[in-house]
């Protein structure tokens, strides 16, 4: 049987009771007709009393047990916003390093530190403005910057000289905007493997770095396939080539461009492997190399190594003698591992319109570099800005950020999906960069992996929720209780729509931040020069100030 729950008694109308009974008692002790009225009063006024002294003790304790019972707590979860306190605690309002955004007070939080960072971004979440270009007006450590469509070094080149001292080298190939930026630098990836031969030292690297660079022209898709074995018979006729080129012609013809020339000629290959067949140079193992290609060469059947000269060929085909690569790839006007003793500034600047062109150049320029500043015995830090990083691809680069700490060598990921990363690198390299990148800059996402991600980065919180007991009929009394419960402190669709920045650095909370562009920071507004692309500077009320 439904027994409905019983109703408190009301403390108002039991003050009202006891004050009344507590009035009767003291106006009636003048009746001498009744003396006893006053006594029965007055004792159901003390009474009365009591009860509400009682009731009052009561509710004092439920408000007490309500107020701990929406309390937060960790029970289900920890996860908060960082404090100022923390960003003060971190050191990032100092002035140094790379500028992460505004807190939600307005003030700039800088991060400076000896890691890799990433930074995610969709396009036209303003990843340039707010990123890319504030850390090439504000940091003065060397900077290897890949710019994709020429912008970045029209903007700052000239700040990068006259602000922060450095000599700046262009490495343009398709001759974008030399009104501004001057005749391009060259550079020759080669170099590395001519720096081996010339060292007696370096002469066992000299294979090893061919195969680096026939990897690097012709490499393994992140999901291997069944043509591993054609991809390996053309590079090891890269690596002969080229090692050939090194040992036989050195820096005359020592260029990728006369690799493919050569690797054209089957006619002049068969005769170059004739002469390396008598060679006793690298102990006989070039020679071996030869004979090996040679018997496949002059075969009855040639239908497997015509498919290995093919790959090689394709892998090469950008660097072809009418091409803007020749020229840009020819010598060097600089070195990489000069850049710890010199400062400088290096843009690697690609045609936009000519992707798949400069896409394999771009990485192998991004190979070369790391490969220079790896070897130099150097520890002093260089900065490595990969602007729109998913648009080549350097080898083994995510297995080598550890490594790469150690040199001085700090690398930034500019993205726009980390699903894109995973396409170009592989599923185990996107965890690889997730767990290598101590800070991360979340400009936004769009994806559902990717919202999901962030979201479980974000982590839970414990929330309150009131539950409400409506009874069975409409006249019963409304009972609420509170329970406690885990949510993400951002949901994926919240994450999709969050407009602010969103920082995770190191084990500290998620920083919410302010996006802050180039254009609200004094000096730097005066600093950048125009975009080409549009002609004009961008505007926009001033936000920081800074003092150089």
């Amino acid at each position: 049987m439904y027994v409905p729950p019983q109703r408190q008694q009301s403390l108002l109308l039991m003050l009202a009771f006891t004050g009344l009974f507590g009035w009767g008692a003291w106006e009636s002790l003048d009746l001498q007709a009744l003396p006893v009225i006053p006594y029965v009063l007055g004792f159901v006024a003390v009474v009365g009393g009591f009860k509400a002294l009682s009731l009052s003790l009561v509710r004092l304790r439920n408000i007490l047990m309500r107020r701990d019972a929406m309390a937060a707590t960790t029970q289900r979860g920890s996860a908060s916003w960082a404090t100022k306190k923390d960003l003060k605690h971190a050191g990032l309002y100092d002035t140094s390093g790379v500028l992460l955004g505004c807190d939600t007070k307005g003030h700039p939080l800088f991060f400076d530190g000896e890691i890799h960072g990433l930074t995610l971004a969709p396009a036209g979440s303003g990843k340039t403005i707010a990123f890319s270009i504030p850390t090439l007006c504000h940091s003065s450590l060397p900077i290897i910057a890949s710019d994709f469509k020429g912008t970045l070094a029209v903007m700052t080149k000239h700040l990068r000289e006259k602000q922060h001292r450095q000599k700046v080298f262009c490495v343009n190939p398709a001759h974008l905007y030399t009104e501004h930026l001057g005749a391009p630098a060259r550079y020759n990836p080669l170099q590395i493997l001519l720096d081996d031969w010339m060292e007696a030292e370096k002469n066992k690297d000299l294979i090893a770095d061919a195969q680096s660079i026939a990897l690097q022209l012709c490499p393994e898709p992140a999901a291997t396939g069944e043509n591993t074995f054609f991809r390996n018979g053309s590079r090891k006729i890269l690596v002969l080539v080229l090692v050939y080129l090194i040992a036989f012609h050195g820096a005359g013809k020592a260029t990728l461009s006369e690799a493919l020339s050569l690797l054209r000629n089957v006619k002049e290959l068969i005769e170059v492997c004739e002469v390396v067949m008598v060679s006793p140079i690298l102990d006989g193992e070039l020679a071996d190399m030869a004979a090996e290609l040679h018997y496949k060469l002059t075969a009855h059947d040639t239908r497997q190594v015509d498919s290995f000269l093919e790959g090689t060929v394709q892998a090469l085909a950008a660097f072809s003698a009418s091409g803007w690569l020749a020229e840009s790839t020819s010598t060097c006007d600089f070195k990489f591992s000069d850049l710890k003793a010199n400062p400088a500034t290096v843009y690697l600047i690609a045609d936009p319109t000519k992707m798949k062109v400069f896409a394999p150049w771009m990485g192998l320029m991004g190979w070369a570099a790391i490969t220079e500043l790896t070897r130099c015995q150097n520890t002093k830090p260089v900065f490595f800005l990969l602007d729109e990083a998913t648009n080549f691809r350097i080898e083994n680069l995510s297995n080598s950020l550890t490594g790469l700490r150690e040199f001085g060598i700090r690398v930034w990921f500019v993205i726009q999906e980390l699903e894109e990363y995973a396409r170009v690198y592989g599923r185990e390299s996107l965890e690889t960069l997730l767990s290598q990148t101590e800070v991360k800059q979340i400009f936004g996402a769009s994806g559902s992996k990717t919202c999901e991600l962030i979201s479980r980065m974000l982590g839970e919180q414990t929330v309150k929720a009131v539950n409400v007991n409506l009874g069975r009929t409409r006249y019963d009394p409304v009972i609420q209780s509170v329970s406690e419960q885990a949510r993400r402190l951002l949901t994926p669709d919240e994450v999709r729509q969050f407009t602010d920045t969103i920082l995770f650095i190191r084990n500290l909370p998620p920083i919410q931040a302010i996006k802050t562009g180039y254009h609200e920071v004094k000096p730097w507004s005066d600093w950048v020069a125009a975009n080409p692309l549009f002609g004009s500077k961008l505007q926009g009320q001033t936000r920081v100030r800074l003092k150089y």
